[in-house]
């Protein structure tokens, strides 16, 4: 069995382990030492991370054949991709604006493309968020932001809540084919909720200044890239 750890063979005494579970049970145990935490494992050359072990957890060590685990401080890859999504916010934001302005002239396939990118973008965007949170051990709860939508201070919770009911709103008014009042959800209800954002991703840059990465689950981190597809000529 070959046991590569950030990419370079790592000598593990396996004396006692009968299971994949006690083995990466084993290898999480000495990152932790080193202040660090298992981001990404690869078996036998197949990405499991973030993925249900729960088969796995018995698999006998003769079925190993390599094993490939990243590792390294949370709270600097967060920080990282939090950088990357403040910058693919500003491109998403765009990229609503135009989709708009294409609805408001008329339904055509570019105007259903540029959608289907907006839509794409969105779950690219949130679920690296939801990444991001989980491996700072951050509750969005508790987060308070000013919102540009009235000045009042918000959750960054109740903003998710509030992008939400926008989402079910265009999906509705996607089914009953009233492409202008898309166009008006895309302009004036979902842009705002995301240009929160552009305040809420530096205080949450400076919650992971002021507190650690407390209770990170194992094995929590998928790679997202953060891109927003582009345009077909």
């Amino acid at each position: 069995m070959q046991i590569n750890l950030n990419q370079r063979p790592e000598e593990i005494p396996t004396d006692g382990i009968k299971s994949f579970g006690e083995l990466m049970s084993l290898v999480a145990r000495r990152a932790e030492k080193d202040g660090a935490r298992v981001l990404q494992v690869r078996l036998n050359g197949e990405d499991i991370t973030g993925r249900d072990r729960s088969h796995l957890e018995m698999l006998p060590l003769e079925r190993i054949q390599e094993l490939d685990v990243e590792t390294g401080d949370p709270k600097v890859l967060a920080r990282s991709m939090l950088y990357s999504v403040a910058d693919f916010l500003e491109k998403l934001l765009l990229e609503l604006q135009n989709t708009a302005e294409r609805f408001r002239v008329g339904s055509d396939e570019r105007s259903h493309q540029s959608y289907l990118r907006c839509l794409d973008g969105l779950q690219v965007f949130m679920h690296s968020l939801e990444k991001c949170r989980r491996l700072l051990g951050l509750s969005f709860e508790l987060i308070f932001v000013p919102s540009t939508q009235g000045g009042n201070e918000i959750t960054v919770a109740e903003n998710r809540r509030r992008l939400f009911e926008v989402l079910d709103a265009m999906i509705e008014a996607q089914i009953n084919q009233d492409w202008i009042l898309l166009a008006d959800l895309l302009e004036c209800e979902l842009q705002p909720v995301l240009q929160d954002w552009r305040q809420i991703i530096p205080v949450v840059l400076q919650k992971t200044q002021e507190k650690g990465a407390d209770h990170v689950a194992i094995y929590d981190f998928e790679n997202c890239p953060v891109v927003l597809r582009e345009e077909p000529v």
